[in-house]
């Protein structure tokens, strides 16, 4: 339900969805150096992970906009989430290799004969972490979570030009269980809910009778628990990929952007971030061949206190810049032409800089020239992106003994046509 006052505007809701989730992943680990492990063979040569989640999601929330004055404006929020996920997970296959190594393994931690254990081919596989035996059947867990997320924020519009804004907000992220093939059951464990504390300060400023628009914001975050992808250890396959917790992390830096009409026809754009990201408390995880706890491990499999990192994927410096110009050929046609630029700083996948997983800088040009109708209904427009055949990676990881990197695509053009039926 939503009303509004002469002075203020009001909100109060009520949130109920409920998932059901059913997925498989397969792995292929026959040229991967960690599955050799069963003395003489077989090796394991694939595995596959199902799992199912039952996920259920209640949420109440409310939202006030308040006029204190005509210029100053409170705004304030609040909303209750409840969370549940039960969970189900079997790592399985009718691969002799991986029936084998599991087989040998619950038998050597637990001091029997070689042999004495036998998995029929389908059985879940994972060990149980306490006792070393064959789960046999799906390993089940219930992630139950709720928080309380909110805002608070005041605008103060020193004109009808210049708008003054500043933001607090504490958000929340749903905690989630990994799909892997996981060795034992303690790996299955979920990621809990991460949350961010958030500080905003900024400015909305037209200027130049109206031609400019420039808005600014510096910003502060403060993360516990964020969820990352790392690494734990694993028994029999050395280590595995999963989410994992950072408990403490933080993100600032100022944003703007510049729009300007200098000219009818023409319009300018430029944006522009700054970030500084910081891990300020490292991950730990319970080694299940030890029992004890150890310092986590970053995307190249290297172990220690990585703290003082940054966050994968946050380069410092990242830029856009637009330019449109657009201009009538007779009553009912125009044209127009157009550029865009995006420059990216050097950037990491993973924790601690190493060479292997550093993203390099990378500038994209792209190009565009057309005809429209000038009541839009219709346009047909030739373009070109990354013109300059700019090679660069949008993504990569390492995984098993190889690192995978994801290539932007080169230089492509292409012709477009539009038609607006409505």
């Amino acid at each position: 339900m939503s009303g509004n006052t002469d002075s203020s505007q009001w909100l109060v809701g009520l949130n109920y969805a409920t998932n059901d989730v059913i997925s498989d992943e397969t792995v292929l680990v026959g040229d991967s150096t960690n599955v050799a492990l069963n003395p003489g063979g077989p090796f394991i040569q694939k595995s596959t992970t199902s799992i199912t989640q039952d996920i259920e999601d209640v949420g109440i929330f409310a939202n006030l906009e308040y006029d204190l004055s005509e210029q100053l404006t409170v705004l304030a929020g609040v909303r209750f989430t409840q969370s549940k996920n039960d969970f189900t997970s079997c790592s399985h296959n009718t691969d002799p290799g991986l029936n084998a190594t599991f087989a040998f393994f619950s038998d050597a931690l637990k001091g029997q004969a070689p042999g004495t254990t036998v998995i029929v081919p389908g059985e879940c596989v994972s060990l149980d972490a306490a006792t070393a035996n064959v789960s046999r059947t799906p390993y089940q867990d219930t992630l139950d979570e709720d928080n309380v997320s909110w805002r608070f924020g005041l605008n103060y519009r020193v004109d009808d030009d210049l708008l003054l804004y500043t933001l607090a907000s504490k958000g929340y992220k749903t905690g989630s269980y990994p799909i892997l093939p996981a060795s034992t059951t303690s790996q299955l464990e979920p990621v809990t809910q991460e949350s961010v504390q958030a500080l905003e300060a900024g400015f909305k400023w037209t200027l130049a009778d109206r031609k400019a628009q420039l808005n600014s914001a510096v910003f502060y975050y403060e993360y516990d628990d964020k969820q990352v992808r790392g690494s734990v250890k694993d028994p029999v396959y050395n280590q595995l990929d999963r989410l994992v917790n950072i408990p403490e992390s933080t993100i600032q830096g100022f944003e703007m952007e510049l729009t300007y009409t200098p000219i009818d026809g023409l319009m300018l754009r430029a944006s522009g971030t700054y970030v500084d990201t910081e891990v300020n408390e490292w991950y730990t995880f319970v080694n299940p061949t030890t029992g004890q706890d150890e310092d986590g491990l970053n995307g190249v499999r290297e172990q220690g206190d990585f703290a003082g990192s940054e966050l994968p994927f946050t380069p410092d410096f990242h830029f856009v810049a637009d330019a449109d110009y657009r201009l009538p050929i007779s009553s009912t046609l125009g044209a127009f032409v157009g550029a865009n630029l995006m420059y990216n700083s050097e950037a990491n996948s993973t924790f601690g800089d190493p060479d292997k997983t550093r993203i390099n800088s990378f500038t994209t040009l792209d190009l565009r020239a057309g005809v429209e109708s000038l009541d839009g209904v219709w346009s047909a427009t030739v373009w070109g992106r990354n013109v300059t055949d700019e090679y660069y990676w949008s993504n990569q990881f390492v995984t098993q003994d190889v690192v995978v990197r994801y290539a932007a695509k080169p230089v492509t053009y292409g012709i477009s046509f539009a038609y607006n039926f409505m």
